[in-house]
């Protein structure tokens, strides 16, 4: 992209990856929607936000994608949930989860229902019928060298100089393993690696930029229902001392924190060779 190309565009210059450019899409799209909405109260907690809409108050959460709702475990708090009406995201990527009325999106918790406002729908329709360009490119290039530089330089400030090493060999290890491949992401607060295991197409392994390490013998069941094979739980588990966590983190405090670790990968590569994990039907 060259400087002339931005010079004069108003709006963002790629499709949201972080959620507070969510944010920021979604008030540039406010003057545009059909109903009014009047920001009370912007909270960053869950729900996000708290807002009027045509007069009445309503909580808003925001997510650049459906899945993230679950991933961040909203459809687990229960005494927040219901305070949640609108869902405002840049993508709407789990139809299997969703429910239509009326042209609209929901999705439903027992007897309580949250709106979803899928905002690359809308940036869609305004440029077509208003000729309105709020994003001036597609996806950001290089997103993935920009979230790994972003990983390793918070990771840095937050660990000490051992620990940065550790790191930084399991992921020069992963790399290498055709069974691996690395995904970036980033939370509320920290950036993530995540070790994805192409086969399985799950990431059993990741590691956020304060130094922690999580291992996810399953997935969140409300949406992504996979289990590891029975096998590798049972030593890793053993390994780590587990008992029946589904998603603890792991110590790297010492060599043979370290050691365990990478065991740990070797296993998971070594079994998605030959066994497959665990899929419930919902």
């Amino acid at each position: 992209m060259t400087d002339n190309e931005a010079e004069n565009f108003r709006g963002l210059l790629f499709w949201p990856t972080y959620e507070h450019e969510v944010v920021i899409l979604f008030s540039l799209l406010v003057p545009y929607l059909e109903d009014s909405f009047a920001i009370d109260q912007y909270t960053d907690s869950f729900p996000d936000c708290f807002a009027k809409r045509n007069g009445q108050k309503i909580g808003i959460e925001f997510e650049v994608l459906v899945s993230d709702f679950y991933d961040h475990r909203h459809n687990q708090d229960n005494d927040n949930l219901r305070k949640c009406d609108l869902l405002v995201c840049w993508k709407s990527n789990v139809p299997w989860k969703t429910i239509r009325d009326d042209h609209k999106e929901f999705l439903k918790f027992d007897e309580h229902c949250v709106e979803i406002m899928a905002l690359d729908k809308i940036v869609e329709r305004l440029q077509k019928e208003k000729s309105l360009q709020l994003i001036l490119k597609s996806e950001r290039p290089n997103k993935g060298q920009v979230n790994k530089k972003r990983f390793f330089h918070q990771l840095r400030e937050n660990v000490n100089e051992k620990k940065y090493a550790w790191i930084k060999e399991l992921f020069t290890y992963v790399s290498k393993q055709r069974e691996f491949e690395i995904r970036w992401g980033q939370g509320k607060r920290w950036f993530t690696m995540r070790f994805y295991i192409k086969k399985w197409c799950v990431d059993p392994v990741g590691v956020q930029g304060d130094g922690s390490i999580w291992i996810s013998y399953a997935g969140n069941p409300a949406i992504y229902p996979w289990e590891l094979p029975q096998k590798v739980q049972v030593v890793m588990r053993q390994m780590f001392k587990h008992s029946k966590q589904k998603w603890p983190t792991v110590p790297l405090n010492t060599q043979t924190d370290f050691d365990n670790i990478k065991k740990a990968l070797e296993i998971l590569a070594e079994y998605s060779t030959h066994s497959e994990i665990i899929w419930h039907r919902q």
